[in-house]
């Protein structure tokens, strides 16, 4: 009888476990937020294209006002990662957008 109580008490804890893990994993959001890198440069940033891969090409509007909207974090995520790369964008282009912008971060 005590065994079977036991049992069920590992049981009840191990399943209490998994369903605790799985809700953390629904709550982990990345320095972008719930957006991955790659979904901020398709998405979000979709607008400073042009002005990311040339120094030359005047930044539009759209562009600032989404860049103004990041937080350190998540700025210093997308200029550091391999996915400007990855679709052409020269890291030391794109990281001139905030200055070219007239932003102003402390």
């Amino acid at each position: 009888m005590m065994s079977k109580f036991v049992c069920f008490v590992v049981v009840l804890i191990v399943v209490s476990a998994a369903v605790a893990e799985s809700h953390l994993d629904e709550d982990k959001v990345g320095p972008c937020g719930k957006f991955s890198i790659e979904r901020m440069l398709t998405h979000k940033l979709r607008h400073c294209e042009k002005a990311a891969r040339d120094v030359n090409v005047a930044v539009s509007t759209q562009c600032c006002k989404a860049v103004a909207k990041l937080n350190y974090l998540c700025r210093r995520a997308i200029f550091s990662s391999d996915a400007l790369t990855k679709v052409g964008i020269n890291p030391k282009v794109a990281i001139t957008i905030p200055r070219r912008c007239h932003l102003i971060y402390d």
